[in-house]
């Protein structure tokens, strides 16, 4: 089941934001366009999977999760061999956004089964494990096929994770929900994924979210200011990938020995004071290189328990579900945003937003604590 979901979420519906600065670098390249447009491209698939995953988050306890989510896959493999073969800037403006639909329904289907686990913190630092291992191939593979194959390889890149990946959802657990579930659930679980705890849980993984990708989408731009060359930023990028092997090891390794609530928040405060270092680094080699290369250990340390909090909110997985498309959300509007800030204010308003969206994000997750069940939780 673990690999099932991980297939569905991490190897569909979030292989996007992986290899988004390979993809964002082979557009430019290949088509001759702008930073602008090529981020449009990226916004543009991001709201893609925001959509289904949304559509389909309050009705997953009640689908087949094994034939959307398999179905999806194909569709996406589709998608991409299109963007390959057809990559005209107009042509991709019409093709990412509908691969970015088939990414949503995989993604939705893969984090609704973290709700299922016995133990939801084991699974999700389990699913991040397997997540990063993925990223580190994907580094590795995806900057030899922009530099031999441009976009083209780039697109197939994506169709061929895909198509090794997608078997292992033949593991993922079909319909759950029924009335019996529904009945045990309780009024407020029962009900839609967005009840007060789930609207808390759903803010809070959006600004963690927004956070982390206004930086990361610009990594390439901060290493260059900072006097690195793109070979060697790479370098960091694959070295950075394999230290985050760190992060939701160490979170499967903490599970809920000392409950929630504490390495929730130790996770959310590291991510977000090491993302600020990291949009402060442009003029600085050595702040760079530390901060860059720890970016992923912390983001998926404090992800593995953020998913957690949203799997033991309702156990039926629609708030898990819709804490992915509020991932997918996050990534959709940091772009557009940052790139604003950017031009604005420089390093220093990015910064700034940086530290507002870290307070938000904490705040909110400690409000949904408030929905998690009394008195057999241990993890309150």
């Amino acid at each position: 089941m673990l690999l099932a979901a991980f297939s569905a979420a991490n190897g569909v519906g979030l292989l996007s934001l992986i290899a988004l600065p390979f993809a964002v670098g082979a557009n430019m390249e290949t088509l001759g366009i702008n930073e602008s447009q090529a981020g449009l491209l990226g916004t543009l698939e991001f709201v893609g999977v925001v959509a289904t995953s949304m559509f389909l988050a309050p009705r997953v306890g009640r689908i087949d999760r094994r034939r959307v989510a398999l179905g999806a896959s194909v569709f996406v493999i589709v998608m991409n061999v299109l963007c390959a073969l057809y990559g005209t800037y107009s042509h991709l403006l019409l093709l990412r956004p509908l691969a970015g639909l088939g990414a949503g329904l995989a993604l939705a289907t893969g984090n609704a089964t973290i709700a299922m686990a016995s133990k939801p913190e084991k699974f999700a630092s389990h699913m991040s494990l397997l997540f990063v291992a993925l990223m580190v191939l994907v580094t590795l593979s995806f900057s030899a096929l922009s530099a031999q194959f441009g976009q083209a390889g780039v697109y197939m890149g994506f169709a061929a994770t895909i198509a090794c990946l997608a078997p292992l959802q033949g593991w993922l657990p079909a319909v759950i929900g029924d009335a019996a579930t529904q009945a045990q659930l309780g009024p407020e679980k029962a009900g839609s994924a967005f009840s007060k705890s789930g609207i808390w849980m759903v803010l809070a993984i959006f600004c963690f979210s927004m956070r982390d990708t206004m930086t990361w989408a610009f990594t390439e731009r901060i290493g260059a200011s900072a006097g690195f060359q793109p070979g060697v930023i790479g370098q960091f990028l694959t070295a950075a990938a394999i230290l985050g092997l760190a992060g939701p090891a160490l979170a499967a390794f903490i599970g809920n020995r000392f409950g929630l609530r504490i390495p929730l928040a130790l996770g959310v405060m590291a991510a977000g004071t090491n993302t600020f270092a990291l949009s402060q680094s442009g003029g600085n080699a050595y702040l760079f290189a530390g901060s860059v290369l720890c970016v992923v250990a912390t983001y998926f340390f404090a992800l593995s328990f953020l998913n957690a909090l949203a799997a033991e909110l309702d156990p039926e997985g629609r708030i898990v579900a819709a804490a992915g498309s509020a991932v997918m959300a996050g990534l959709a509007a940091a772009p557009v945003v940052a790139g604003y800030l950017w031009v604005a204010g420089g390093s220093g308003a990015i910064g700034g937003i940086v530290l507002l969206l870290l307070a938000i994000t904490l705040w909110a997750a400690l409000r949904a604590f408030r929905g998690l069940a009394q008195p057999h939780n241990t993890l309150n």
